[in-house]
């Protein structure tokens, strides 16, 4: 019996990973560039995250929860993407040592290609579930999350 369930358990690692492998191979394929500066899908999905929220501050603090990134490489990565042009930081009002991200107009000229290319990707992901089996793929993805998070806290 603790065989099984120590094999199950392996699966599981080895299905979610394989998953994953199928998604970055797909997204690689359909690769989105801009003017010969090829976007890390991690840049997109900050991109795509900035977009939703435009209307609120987004520090680099919410992008280390949201993705749960180091605070050194959430701030490498923020700072290539300023490079690169696709985001600005700016001074808030009431802290003007506190920085709140935003699209530059290059980032939000890319944004409605990106927006595309996660839409498509989700499709492809749910084609032939249900409602029901969405949700609680969701809510068995939350408890594994909560889960490793215990672990790692």
């Amino acid at each position: 019996m603790f065989f099984d369930e120590e094999c199950n358990k392996k699966e599981i690692g080895m299905e979610i990973r394989k998953l994953t492998n199928f998604i970055h191979r797909n997204i690689e394929s359909r690769k989105i560039e801009d003017k010969g500066f090829p976007m890390t899908k991690m840049h997109a999905m900050i991109l795509g995250y900035l977009n939703k929220f435009k209307d609120e501050e987004i520090c680099q603090k919410d992008i280390e929860k949201k993705f749960s990134m180091r605070r050194s490489t959430t701030s490498k990565m923020l700072k290539n993407m300023e490079e690169k042009g696709l985001i600005e930081r700016v001074s808030i009002e009431r802290d003007a040592r506190v920085k709140k991200l935003q699209l530059s107009k290059k980032g939000k000229s890319l944004v409605e290609e990106v927006s595309k290319e996660f839409q498509r990707i989700e499709n492809l992901l749910s084609e032939g579930l249900t409602e029901e089996e969405i949700e609680q793929f969701f809510a068995t993805l939350d408890k594994m999350q909560q889960n490793m998070l215990k672990d790692i806290d």
